[in-house]
This record gives structure tokens, sequence and C-alpha cells, in this order.
């Protein structure tokens, strides 16, 4: 009875903890833009809590890197400069060349056809398609590749920091001259992997990331 009484006692999470889980979502999926003012009040009328948990929550946000406090600005969303923009891009690409060649020993736990149906997608979107719509095949892509991998704690990483650098990334897709040889680079990361080959998956996954940053060089606003 007395644990049954105690059990009923122990707080459920905090509000702020449930607010940061909100706000969190919502930069993740591009609800609240990188870089953008986040209106405290307009939060808390939609949560239907007070301000005081709403700050908590970003005070959680900005040890987590996703968030920033200016005096006499107020919070936004944290924006990457073009300089920590290229630095993720190289831990990605560590750890991205890391799993390619892992997988390339093997491949059967790679879902190949679906990687050959969300390229083939990305090739019919690209003509017409928006960079936002762009990168969100692209993103299905990168992660059908590494779904099934055994080691989740790097997956996990890899997807974090592909997320905190999607708004940047995203830049690249206006390049056109990049966005004409993705579906080719694509297919060269699949096929060595399909074929066991872990030195030309290194090199495929290599080239790919080469061609991204050169467009994010190009493309990346100055203002950022």
């Amino acid at each position: 009875m007395m644990i049954k009484e105690r059990e009923k006692k122990m707080p459920n999470t905090s509000l702020a903890d449930q607010a940061a889980n909100k706000i969190r979502i919502l930069i993740e999926k591009n609800g609240l833009k990188p870089g953008s003012h986040i209106n405290i009040d307009s939060l808390a009328k939609e949560f239907g809590i007070s301000q005081t948990p709403i700050r908590e929550a970003l005070k959680k946000l900005i040890s987590e890197g996703l968030a920033v406090y200016r005096p006499r600005v107020g919070y936004s969303v944290r924006n990457l400069t073009l300089h920590e923009y290229l630095q993720v891009s190289e831990i990605l690409q560590v750890i991205e060349t890391h799993l390619v060649k892992e997988l390339a020993k093997i491949p059967f736990i790679v879902d190949i056809t679906a990687l050959r149906a969300i390229n083939r997608e990305l090739a019919e979107c690209l003509p017409a398609g928006g960079r936002e719509m762009i990168g969100a095949i692209n993103d299905r892509f990168h992660e059908k590749i590494y779904e099934n991998y055994h080691n989740k704690l790097m997956t996990g990483r890899l997807n974090s920091l592909w997320l905190e650098a999607r708004a940047p990334r995203n830049l690249m897709y206006d390049n056109k001259v990049f966005t004409n040889r993705i579906v080719a680079e694509h297919e060269a990361i699949i096929s060595a992997i399909e074929r066991g080959d872990p030195a030309a998956a290194e090199a495929a996954i290599s080239v790919h990331y080469v061609s991204g940053r050169e467009s994010a060089i190009i493309y990346f606003p100055v203002e950022a």
C-alpha cells in the first residue's frame, strides 16, 4: 500500500521537460526555422502553460545547442555559421564513411531495393522540387542506409547531427550542378554496398561529401 502511495506521489515529467520536447520537435520538423525568433508568449499560449516552464525549457535547449539567447534580442533557434556547418559535415563524413564500409561487409542487412526506390523518387523530384522537398527525400535515403545497423548509439548520434545541419545542408539543393549529380553519387554508394566493396563505398561517400561541401560554400548566405 505504501509503495502504491509513493508511486502516486512521484512527479511526472515536468512542464519544462514537456515544453522542451515540444519545442525540440518544432525545430526538428522545421516549424521553428534556424535563426528564427522564439516567442515565449506565443509558445505559452500554444502549449497552455505559463511562461516560466517555457523559459526553463529554452535553457535546456541552449545547453543542447538547439537555441541561443542574446541580451535585448531574446531567444532564437540556433543557426550554424558556414564554419560550424563545415565542421559538422566533417564529423558526419567520418561517421558515415565508417558505417558504409562496415555495411559493405554485411550488405544483406541493407534494403538495396528500397534505397533505389528512394533514389528514383529523388530523381523525379529534382526538376521541379524545392530545396525542402529534395532535402526530405535525401534525408530518407541516408536514414534507410543505416536503419538496420547494430550500433544504435552511433546511428543515433549520426541522426542527431544530421538534423542539426538540415537547414544549411538544404541550401546545397539550390545548386543545380550538385543536384544533377546527386542521384549518380547515391547510386555509387548503393552499388558499392551491394557488391560488398568497402573501399569503393568509402570512395563513393567521400565524393558525395566533397560535392556537398563545395555546393554549401557557394550557396551559404553571407549573413549566416
